[in-house]
């Protein structure tokens, strides 16, 4: 292939990330020790109301005060529902198993 050369341009290299699922970057839920959520922390951006409301969550499943085994997030496509689901797995640990389930599954 034909290399371009532009005048006055430098060339940087870029850093990759290898990406094995859609929300693998994802490690927690970007909190601070008040359930407050950072701008932007942990792999998550935005959703600051979830995301404070899922540490709740984390918090009370910690403490053993829910019953069950499983949470049931509710919401428009596209609102961040998995990727909430997935950092509330990973702030509870490695040994917590997460599975994504559409509710058109269940019937």
């Amino acid at each position: 292939s034909k290399s371009m050369e532009i005048p006055g341009a430098t060339e940087t290299a870029v850093p990759t990330v290898e990406r094995v699922s859609a929300h693998s970057h994802i490690r927690g839920l970007g909190l601070d020790d008040k359930l407050n959520a950072r701008e932007e922390s942990q792999g998550l951006v935005g959703q600051k109301t979830a995301r404070k409301s899922a540490g709740i969550i984390v918090k009370m499943i910690q403490a053993g005060a829910i019953a069950g085994r499983g949470i049931l997030i509710a919401g428009p496509p596209a609102s961040g529902k998995t990727a909430i689901a997935m950092a509330i797995s990973r702030e509870l640990g490695a040994d917590i198993p997460f599975t994504s389930v559409s509710g058109s599954e269940f019937f």
